[in-house]
């Protein structure tokens, strides 16, 4: 195994809930730290704001690390959206459930609730993601569409799902299309990251739940 891999322990140390820049977990290797350490900074900085030394103190690990794993902090902030984006499907895929209409919108809303709860937990790869859906598709980085595409790639197939089932069952008559799919998937995202962002900074008051119901209604009213 080479020095820059990680392992399956690795990888569930990194996707751990409740992690914060205050006490990053110690364990694992300096290229899971780092990237746990970006992806839940909380300082309302972005990540190109932090120094490689800063980078470096928060995660535990000594500055060459940061080079030594990544070459560049550039590279080290493409990595932590390329981390996030794997670790957000993980933690979806063992959730997912196939069957009648209700398991299957019973696993979307568990998914949901696990996302937000990522989200939650790493606010600078949503702070992240959030840039990544503003930028115009022209003057995106390759490694930023790529990855964005491929969480809306995730949520399409999780919506397709649901609506076979809602055809499936006599709850609609066709299909939605595959546009109308892609478009709700990215209007989901794009909603996710907008109320986690917000309650973090100006709506503490709101509650989780009420955030995650509100998901799980914007999913299935979104189909046709």
């Amino acid at each position: 195994m080479s020095a820059v891999s990680e392992t399956d322990s690795e990888r569930q140390t990194a996707g751990s809930p409740r992690a914060s820049s205050r006490g990053v977990s110690r364990r694992g290797s300096a290229r899971v730290r780092l990237l746990q350490a970006m992806m839940a900074l909380d300082d309302h900085r972005s990540v190109h704001e932090h120094s490689v030394e800063e980078l470096a103190a928060i995660a535990g690990v000594a500055k060459g690390s940061v080079y030594y794993q990544f070459g560049s902090k550039e590279n080290l902030v493409r990595q932590m959206l390329v981390h996030g984006a794997e670790e957000l499907q993980r933690i979806m895929d063992d959730l997912d459930d196939v069957g009648d209409l209700a398991t299957v919108r019973a696993s979307l809303a568990s998914q949901i609730r696990a996302a937000f709860a990522f989200l939650r937990d790493y606010p600078s790869f949503t702070g992240l993601v959030a840039y990544a859906l503003a930028r115009r598709r022209d003057d995106e980085s390759q490694q930023l569409r790529s990855e964005k595409e491929a969480i809306v790639a995730l949520l399409t197939d999780r919506l397709t799902r649901l609506d076979t089932a809602r055809v499936a069952e006599g709850y609609a008559e066709t299909p939605s299309s595959p546009a109308r799919l892609e478009v709700t998937a990215t209007a989901l995202l794009s909603a996710a990251v907008t109320l986690s962002v917000d309650q973090h900074t100006t709506h503490q008051e709101w509650s989780e739940e009420d955030c995650v119901q509100a998901l799980v209604a914007m999913s299935a009213g979104g189909l046709g």
